[in-house]
């Protein structure tokens, strides 16, 4: 169901004052109450209207005179788009009577097209101005810390295509796209909110469980991660091997080199020597020559 839908169906079972704070103009045209009030400006963007009159301390004199409130408000987006939610929720919430309702939406940033956009780094300068609320419980805190709780809460899903996002699938494996699609609300594009006044739960309980989120990536997946790491590893073992092989045979290059240098000057040495040596044996072959020849002199 669409959120204009479930707007009207809500409008449909309930009577009272309405308020609808939006520049939506076909929005504005397609709801439909007897007694709908609507606070807008063609001139500029309703978040920034909005903002000049919490900034002013006008909003109040704008949306409630003579201290007329109102069953039903309704906002789409503007928390997450404003400067100072908390004030605007003060305000609505004085506005609003004690069994009366506020209605409103914020986007979905963990919705698996931003997921996959984070990763593949197709972000803009405006990528995470586009929510301050980036996930459920940190929204339902909000409400808890300024004293509303969500009555009802509708979910608008919008199935994952990679083919309108061009993937690449060697960039982003199919296995990892399956394994975001099976997280919680990874196809929400959008959250409704049916609010209403008083806390349901303390903000510590809340803010307490909050810690332990549901949409986490689920263990297949880091096994998916874990796996990848392990390849990694083999690949950086494998490289280290492959090293130790050119490094190990760098060095036997190195001792063969080296060998026959050494082998080399061993030879060359040793020829050395033996021609001493001979020149020696000659030279000493010479003296008992010289020797002999008087000997046999002397014996005449």
């Amino acid at each position: 169901m669409a959120e204009l839908e479930i707007i009207q169906e809500y409008l449909d079972n309930v009577s009272g004052n309405a308020l609808l704070i939006s520049n939506d103009s076909n929005l504005i045209n397609l709801i439909s109450s007897d007694n709908l009030q609507v606070l807008s400006n063609p001139d500029k963007t309703i978040s920034d209207h909005v903002d000049n009159l919490l900034l002013t301390n006008t909003l109040g004199e704008n949306i409630s005179k003579e201290n007329k409130k109102f069953d039903t408000i309704i906002v789409r987006d503007l928390f997450e788009q404003i400067k100072n939610p908390e004030l605007l929720v003060t305000h609505l919430n004085s506005v609003l009577n004690d069994s009366g309702t506020l209605i409103c939406s914020i986007s979905n940033f963990s919705h698996i097209n931003n997921s996959i956009n984070l990763l593949i780094g197709n972000i803009d300068d405006n990528f995470f101005n586009t929510s301050r609320f980036y996930d459920l419980n940190n929204f339902l805190l909000f409400l808890n810390e300024n004293n509303m709780h969500t009555t009802k809460l509708s979910r608008i899903t919008q199935e994952f295509s990679s083919e309108s996002m061009n993937l690449d699938d060697t960039l982003i494996p199919s296995q990892l796209i399956e394994m975001y699609q099976t997280t919680a609300d990874h196809d929400v594009i959008q959250y409704v909110f049916m609010i209403g006044k008083g806390k349901s739960v303390s903000s510590e309980s809340l803010n307490f469980s909050s810690q332990f989120p549901k949409n986490y990536l689920l263990p297949k997946l880091q096994e998916f991660f874990e796996k990848f790491t392990e390849f990694e590893n083999s690949v950086i073992k494998k490289d280290k091997v492959i090293q130790g092989f050119e490094e190990s045979i760098k060095e036997q290059k190195d001792y063969v080199k080296t060998s026959l240098q050494e082998h080399k000057d061993y030879v060359k040495t040793s020829l050395q020597e033996q021609k001493d040596y001979i020149k020696n044996l000659e030279k000493h072959n010479n003296q008992l020559e010289s020797q002999l020849k008087k000997f046999k002199f002397w014996r005449r």
